[in-house]
């Protein structure tokens, strides 16, 4: 990991985890953003209007001012082409520096025999966020053992991604793995990229390590609420909705 090097909340100016690669192959992690204005927050109330990845793509887009060194306009098709992770990383600071750092989520029990609701307090600025010293456009992985092994050249999953999955995710995150493999894979052994049928066609231990692979290897906060119930003692941990969370008022 790489430490944070002139981060500055009360400044707007703050370090993505991962980081832009510009045409130059230059990775670019330093952003301003401005404050966020009632404008803004109307933005982010039209949920029935758009999914919630493109949601973000619109907001962000709205707020970046500037990412250092990079000579491009900030526009939503940059926007739609950060990492995941990246953009979890502005919606959680935004949130932070002009709604403040304490959080509030009302998460239900997944225990049939309780389904209480439980009141979950936390503070935004001790959320871990993993952060990578280098950030290369693609990775080689070897899935699998021995005969089955395969030599995959993958890139890591982008907002655009994200925006393309959306109305599969909720329902199907099966489907929604399918049409993200079939994205970001850009070579699979001797075959080249993959298309939905064939990324639906891959061996499931393939397909669940690729996905362990993505997951750990993408930088960004760590979204995971480890929680017990504590009527029942039943496990509750979840992945808490940072789009959902940033504006709790809006219904």
């Amino acid at each position: 990991m790489t430490p944070v090097l002139a981060e500055s909340l009360a400044d707007r100016r703050l370090q993505l985890p991962g980081g832009v690669i510009g045409p130059d192959g230059r990775c670019h992690r330093m952003v301003r953003v401005r404050e966020l204005t009632g404008a803004d927050e109307e933005v982010l109330a039209e949920r029935s209007a758009a999914g919630g990845a493109r949601l973000v793509t619109r907001f962000l887009a709205r707020v970046i001012v500037e990412i250092e060194g990079l000579e491009r306009p900030i526009d939503e098709d940059l926007v739609a082409d950060m990492l995941v992770g990246d953009r979890d990383y502005l919606l959680l600071r935004l949130r932070q520096i002009d709604l403040g750092d304490h959080g509030h989520q009302v998460i239900g029990c997944t225990s049939p025999a309780c389904g209480k609701k439980v009141d979950v307090d936390f503070l935004v600025s001790e959320i871990e966020v993993r952060r990578w010293a280098e950030l290369p456009a693609s990775y080689r992985v070897q899935l699998g053992e021995g005969a089955a092994a395969v030599d995959v050249l993958v890139r890591l999953p982008t907002g655009r991604d994200q925006e393309t999955m959306a109305s599969l995710a909720p329902g199907n995150p099966a489907a929604a793995n399918t049409r993200l493999f079939s994205r970001a894979v850009l070579k699979w052994g001797e075959r080249g990229p993959l298309d939905e049928e064939a990324a639906r066609a891959l061996p499931l231990r393939h397909r669940s390590e690729l996905a362990a692979f993505l997951e750990r290897s993408s930088p960004g906060p760590d979204l995971y609420l480890d929680l017990q119930c504590p009527m029942c003692g039943a496990d509750m941990g979840t992945s808490f909705d940072l789009n959902g969370f940033f504006l709790p008022s809006v219904r």
